[in-house]
């Protein structure tokens, strides 16, 4: 998605910068990031790019064809640079991190690269490329800081600069990330090699820069890292926090969520083998936090499980969602799952769908196995044909379709609170919020809504949404 901004906010003397984003929160969170460091050096967001100085694609590198994508994108922007020999062209983001110097050499449309660990680096490196004239590039990882004294103040009045949402329609629900990389090396995964291994931000700065939302404007916060529930366990590890027995990440969610004017604090992706037992009691104890939890699984078979290294059984995965519903009865678990991973039998994929069964997924994000460069399973034999996935897929999304239908048709005629999160474009006085169980729900209202947090009869249900009116 690109980002915009009011042009008439824009200085008359500022460069322009056009950002687009691909994948997942953390990339917005980054580009959000990325345009806070450029606003600095007089750059102001434009949504066209014909009429940007500067043009940065911030990538994602999960799926197959990643790279394709990036090089047909740069294609079309050739010809800008033709009309405007000015213009430069970043690429950022993980596929930067996986292509490296392979994609320069391939794109000399490129300016700069830069792996998601440099962002901090583009203001250098546009002067770099400015001075020389050659491709300038960063990729890699910073080492982390653990020198410092740990302060334990997260009351401390840090300065924040607090950039305007990229989403345009929405700053009422911000993110920030409170954590880089992943240390558990699933077989089928790239992260570990495209944003390094687990590095967690202070929790005073994380305080802050939630606070810092929150004082402009902001109801909602997600807390964002490839693996939030072993967040902090590194700085504890380098003495840099002393957590209670919960966990460090049970204290920043009881600490992010006391700011005062926060209505919501959730957070995403989690491991279910870090779920603890605090964690999920928490739910029971901080009404901030919903009822809605995403626990990605991958597979309902113990045997792929294996194979994908994910560290946790099925048995193991269904007691963690107990510790869910024990602290709230009703709460909504949504998940994500590969098919077609190498070596599922029929076998393998019928206790996936037996898992759906199970656990009762308010929705999956569901996808064939695609093999990624540098993975160990790209050398696994035994690969499953694209027919099969594809059959299976489609198996799989029906029955899901299924129970999603069957939970939002059960919400009518039920009382939700809904924390309203932006109006239509296309249809004034059309609002669209959140309910606790994080269902997505329309209501007209002839007053303002955004930021709000009302109670709403459910009126009617579909797969994708709910409708309601305000009580």
């Amino acid at each position: 998605m690109s980002h915009s901004v009011d042009d008439s906010l824009l200085k008359p003397d500022a460069k322009r910068i056009h950002i687009e984003t691909w994948g997942c929160q953390m990339n917005v969170a980054d580009s959000e990031k990325i345009l806070s460091l450029m606003q600095k050096e007089n750059f102001q967001l434009t949504e066209n790019p014909s009429e940007a100085d500067l043009i940065v694609l911030n990538t994602c590198h999960i799926r197959e064809k990643a790279r394709h994508k990036v090089v047909s994108r740069l294609g079309v922007l050739k010809e800008l640079k033709q009309e405007n020999k000015d213009l430069k062209i970043a690429v950022a983001g993980c596929v930067a991190q996986a292509e490296g110097k392979k994609l320069l050499k391939q794109a000399p449309t490129i300016d700069i690269l830069m792996g998601p660990g440099k962002i901090d680096e583009l203001p250098r490196l546009l002067k770099e490329r400015q001075d020389s004239g050659s491709q300038a590039m960063a990729i890699g990882f910073n080492k982390p800081k653990y020198d410092d004294e740990p302060s334990g103040d997260l009351s401390c009045q840090q300065s924040v600069d607090v950039t305007p949402s990229l989403f345009g329609k929405n700053e009422i629900s911000r993110f920030v990330n409170i954590q880089q990389g992943c240390d558990n090396f699933c077989t089928f995964c790239v992260v570990p090699f495209t944003r390094g291994r687990e590095v967690s931000e202070k929790p005073e700065v994380i305080y802050a820069k939630a606070k810092a939302h929150v004082l402009h404007c902001a109801s909602e916060i997600t807390l964002l890292g490839q693996n939030v529930n072993s967040y902090g366990q590194d700085l504890q590890k380098n003495g840099q926090i002393n957590p209670s027995e919960a966990g460090p990440f049970v204290d920043l969610l009881a600490k992010v969520a006391s700011i005062p004017q926060l209505k919501r604090l959730r957070f995403t992706t989690s491991n279910p083998h870090d779920l603890t037992k605090p964690l999920a009691d928490l739910f029971a104890q901080e009404r901030k936090l919903g009822s809605y939890f995403h626990l990605p699984v991958q597979s309902g078979s113990d045997e792929i499980l294996g194979t994908m290294r994910r560290k946790v059984t099925v048995a193991e995965y269904l007691e963690r969602v107990k510790w869910l519903r024990d602290a709230v009865p009703d709460m909504a678990i949504s998940t994500d799952l590969i098919v077609g991973f190498p070596s599922e039998t029929e076998e393998d994929f019928q206790a996936t769908l037996d898992l759906i069964e199970k656990v009762q997924f308010c929705f999956s994000y569901a996808f064939m196995y695609s093999p990624r460069k540098g993975t160990a399973a790209i050398r696994f034999k035994d690969q499953v044909p694209e027919a099969v996935k594809a059959e299976r897929l489609a198996r799989l999304n029906k029955l899901q379709n299924e129970i999603t239908i069957a939970q939002n048709e059960a919400e009518i005629g039920k009382d939700r609170e809904v924390l309203f999160l932006y109006e239509s474009l296309k249809e004034p006085g059309i609002y669209y919020g959140r309910t606790r169980h994080f269902r997505l729900i329309r209501v007209a209202s002839r007053r303002p809504l955004v930021g709000e947090l009302a109670m709403v009869k459910v009126d009617g249900a579909n797969k994708t949404a709910l409708t309601g009116s305000l009580i």
